[in-house]
């Protein structure tokens, strides 16, 4: 969960974002709307402390890769370059993605 005003990106306070994990997602992927922010608003009661105004749920079908390659990158140097890197690389977060680009270029460079 986080505060988006704290973080800058909302000119309101007060304004959340909630982030389901893997497994809630799975189970509650083909859930209404309403259903699921529901559950999330439930989970998140005791930090929230009030009724939400407005709600909106985003679905990521691919956010987390199901499967890692094991080296940070992949690079195919024929017939040209060619680097695939991501979160599927180096770890399934903003992170692993990060590393697995600065591998690729440091590939490159």
């Amino acid at each position: 969960m986080a505060d988006n005003y704290s973080k800058g990106v909302s000119q309101v306070p007060g304004a959340i974002t909630i982030h389901a994990g893997p497994e809630f997602s799975l189970k509650y992927w083909d859930e209404a709307d309403e259903m699921v922010a529901e559950y999330l608003l439930d989970a998140a009661a005791e930090w929230i402390g009030s009724n939400s105004k407005i709600v909106h749920v985003h679905r990521w079908r691919y956010s987390k890769p199901l499967r890692l390659h094991p080296e940070p990158y992949l690079a195919i140097s024929d017939p040209a370059p060619l680097i695939f890197a991501g979160d599927a690389f180096a770890g399934p977060r903003v992170e692993g993605a990060a590393l697995s680009g600065l591998a690729a270029a440091e590939w490159l460079l």
